[in-house]
């Protein structure tokens, strides 16, 4: 009799050290996965550093035709679907104001998760990802598509004072600037309808751009808007290349039809 009672004993001990330990195990799996908290408005992590972030930067200091409107809705899409989980993803506009404030600028929260809808609920998790993440931007889009101009073009100052932003400085990994513009720099500094303005540009870039600018991917999309003032995109082009090979960085060149 003895004997079947401390079987017994046992036995329920072995059993309840068996929960114990799957609950233990359970409540470290939950702790290890917990996604990151995130703020509210930015959707970017709150206790650890953003993964990237692609900035669009769309030049609205000359006025080009508004048929391309719909080329520079898919291009911005495109840019911000390939972003990465908290990756941050801006659009600003270079304009009269020469502001740096963005007029988006939100992180991907990533698609819903197990995880994530055991924290948050797949409610908030859907709510973040389509109406603050995919649907935000689409409101921007019908500003940048409007025409503008500026008397000056400071193309290499504006880039310089967003290299130097706590969000997109050499601390920060995998940067991606995208530039929308007919690439005509035209400020106090530089301008490239002098004689010697297109010579001038390396010089200029690598002390603006410096250091700084290595690390980042350049996507250059040209917009042609005929008012090039016997200043070709070939001309163009020629200087940014040399500017470009001077920091170095990596740029692609496309035309934005």
């Amino acid at each position: 009799m003895r004997r079947e009672v401390a079987q017994a004993s046992r036995r329920y001990g072995i059993a309840t050290a068996g929960v114990l330990a799957f609950l233990l195990c359970l409540s470290l799996a939950v702790w290890w996965f917990r996604p990151p908290t995130i703020d509210e408005a930015t959707l970017c992590p709150t206790d650890r550093a953003i993964s990237g972030h692609t900035l669009v930067i769309v030049d609205r200091t000359d006025k080009w035709n508004p048929a391309i409107a719909d080329t520079l809705k898919e291009l911005i899409e495109t840019a911000q679907k390939d972003t990465t989980k908290f990756q941050k993803f801006s659009i600003v506009s270079l304009d009269s104001e020469l502001l740096t404030r963005p007029l988006f600028s939100v992180c991907n929260p990533g698609e819903p998760t197990f995880w994530t809808d055991l924290y948050r609920g797949r409610r908030y998790t859907l709510r973040d990802f389509d109406q603050k993440f995919v649907g935000a931007a689409d409101s921007v889009l019908e500003k940048l598509s409007a025409p503008a101009e500026a008397n000056t073009s400071p193309i290499v100052e504006y880039v310089h004072r967003w290299l130097g932003r706590d969000d997109f400085n050499a601390t920060v990994p995998g940067r991606h600037l995208i530039l929308i513009s007919d690439m005509r720099q035209n400020s106090q500094q530089l301008s490239v309808y002098t004689k010697k303005g297109g010579a001038d540009l390396a010089p200029l870039v690598e002390r603006e751009f410096g250091p700084a600018g290595r690390d980042v991917v350049f996507d250059v999309y040209f917009v042609a808007h005929g008012h090039d003032y016997n200043v070709s995109e070939t001309d163009v082009r020629a200087a940014w290349d040399q500017a470009f090979k001077k920091i170095p960085a990596k740029y692609e060149w496309r035309q934005l039809d």
